[in-house]
């Protein structure tokens, strides 16, 4: 906390919670002070925390053996931005007054920020005339005193707003509209001409069903009435981030409202391709998640269901034995491994290298992961077993652990499946490839590792759920290799024992591609490798 005077927000309110302590709230925002006195010692701390403060002085007057519950009060209030700067304030007029209480949640200093907003000026450009009157009747209640338009042809957007707050770098905001959905924002930063394309790109490809998107069937008064209140505040947002400069978020966030009024914050997750050209420093993670299932909540927002570049990996009514199954959603791709978790990962590296291809940017030796760790060993993987020249056909070195025993029994025993292992050596790398080859010949499953049964492992999973996915389909089949690849290299103990090798034999080079960063930014790390 700076040393400024600063004062509790007039809109932060206190509940009792008898003996357990006092709730703090602002908002959708809470916070809870535990301790038997705590509601006591609130009251003698409000006042002076209302008509504003030092933290300094005010934790010199307070009682010693009290000090370390007001400094945890205060911690309290200002992680959660309870408390605003002490500025010189005036008598706020109508449009301040509807404005004020959205500008404190902001910013610490709302006073400065409404200065800023009556001094901005806004410029709005429309191909819809019902629209631009709303959204400029909207930011005149909103406290904009310039609001002007721009009579120049349209953007190809429904609408644009430019807002210029004084000093600070022009803002460009948008409201589009296609097929029963109106996309308003960004509410949390300032888009670009590129965003703004990226925007006009999503709703050219959205299925061609229903109405045919226009604005003249799209615009209901409620519904323009809704975006244009939704646009303001977006920008009232952004005069109030122009105060504090605070820094741009890691992705834009619209609101995405339906014909009937259903409205949701949506991110809107643009990953970037790939450029193994480029070679970048291996990404680092200092502690990640040790939990399969936190790391999946990590990247929940790439599948958001509207903008998110891949659909969500769900076990849907897939049987999850004898191995655990997942499908993308919006997509025919599917994802396999040991545990429902772990096919939700493989499902979601599945998709993730689909984007990846679809910006021309994979190569054969590209691994993604959402660990450091396990995007090397997936590179190192697909490096090795692309090279068919080194391998040569032997007899394993061990015999199979009972894990990879249960997955041969269920494969040949319990779904009858007349398949064979093929064992194969490479002298020169001292690694192993095993291959499941289906009755047909055929491969329905293949991993490479330094330890035959972790190979071996893998490739009976990968077999496995191919028939175990073909079940469902009428009548039984196995999954096509594009919905479920056959070679993979993902389990833990095979993209391990992979980094590991890669390390200790200084065989491969490893680095990030081009483009990676932006990727590690989302919770999804990408590493090529390539032989030294």
């Amino acid at each position: 906390m700076s040393d400024h005077s600063m004062r509790l927000k007039t809109a932060v309110r206190a509940r009792s919670l008898a003996e357990e302590g006092i709730a703090l709230s602002m908002g959708t925002t809470a916070v809870v002070v535990r301790g038997a006195r705590a509601e006591a010692l609130w009251h003698a701390l409000e006042p002076t925390l209302r008509s504003g403060f030092t933290r300094r002085t005010l934790t010199e007057r307070f009682p010693a053996k009290g000090r370390a519950f007001l400094e945890g009060v205060l911690d309290q209030l200002e992680e959660h931005a309870f408390l605003r700067e002490v500025e010189e304030e005036h008598e706020l007029s109508g449009s301040e007054l509807v404005a004020y209480p959205h500008l404190e949640s902001l910013t610490a200093r709302p006073y400065a920020a409404l200065r800023a907003l009556a001094e901005s000026t806004v410029r709005v450009r429309s191909s819809c005339a019902l629209l631009e009157a709303e959204v400029r009747r909207a930011l005149g209640r909103a406290g904009f005193r310039e609001v002007h338009a721009d009579t120049e042809s349209g953007p190809g957007a429904l609408l644009t707003t430019r807002l210029c707050v004084p000093g600070h770098k022009e803002a460009l905001h948008l409201v589009a509209s296609g097929r029963g959905i109106w996309v308003s924002g960004p509410r949390n930063t300032s888009a670009d001409p590129e965003l703004s394309q990226r925007v006009r790109t999503w709703f050219e490809g959205l299925d061609d069903t229903g109405s045919d998107g226009t604005v003249e069937e799209a615009g209901l008064s409620l519904t323009r009435s809704l975006v244009a209140a939704q646009l303001s505040l977006a920008l009232v947002a952004q005069v109030a981030r122009s105060v504090e400069e605070t820094d741009p978020p890691r992705d834009p966030e619209f609101m995405v409202t339906t014909d009937e009024l259903v409205s949701e914050p949506h991110p809107f997750v643009v990953l970037p391709a790939l450029d193994p050209r480029v070679p970048e420093p291996l990404p680092r993670e200092a502690a990640p998640p040790e939990e399969v299932t936190e790391r999946l909540d990590s990247v929940a927002p790439l599948w958001d269901r509207v903008f998110g570049p891949v659909g969500e990996p769900r076990p849907d009514d897939l049987e999850q034995l004898p191995v655990g199954a997942a499908r993308v959603d919006r997509s025919s791709l599917f994802g396999a491994g040991a545990t429902t978790a772990t096919a939700r990962v493989d499902a979601l590296l599945t998709a993730l290298h689909a984007v990846a291809r679809s910006a021309g940017s994979e190569s054969e030796a590209l691994g993604l992961g959402l660990t450091p760790s396990a995007a090397v060993g997936e590179a190192v993987g697909n490096l090795v077993t692309e090279d068919h020249d080194r391998w040569r056909d032997t007899d394993p070195s061990e015999p199979m652990s009972a894990s990879a025993r249960r997955l041969w029994a269920a494969l040949t025993l319990r779904f009858g499946v007349d398949a064979r292992l093929l064992h194969q050596k490479s002298d020169d790398l001292g690694l192993w490839r095993v291959t499941v080859l289906g009755p047909d010949g055929a491969p329905m499953g293949a991993s490479a590792a330094p330890e035959t049964d972790a190979a071996a492992h893998e490739a009976l999973l990968r077999a496995v759920a191919r028939v175990q996915l073909g079940r469902g389909t009428d009548p039984p089949s196995f999954v096509d290799t594009v919905s479920l690849p056959v070679t993979t290299t993902r389990t833990g103990p095979v993209t391990a024992s992979l980094e590991r090798w890669a390390h200790e034999t200084g065989l491969v080079r490893v680095y990030a591609p081009g483009g990676a960063g932006s990727w590690a930014a989302r919770g999804v790390y990408a590493v090529v490798a390539s032989w030294t």
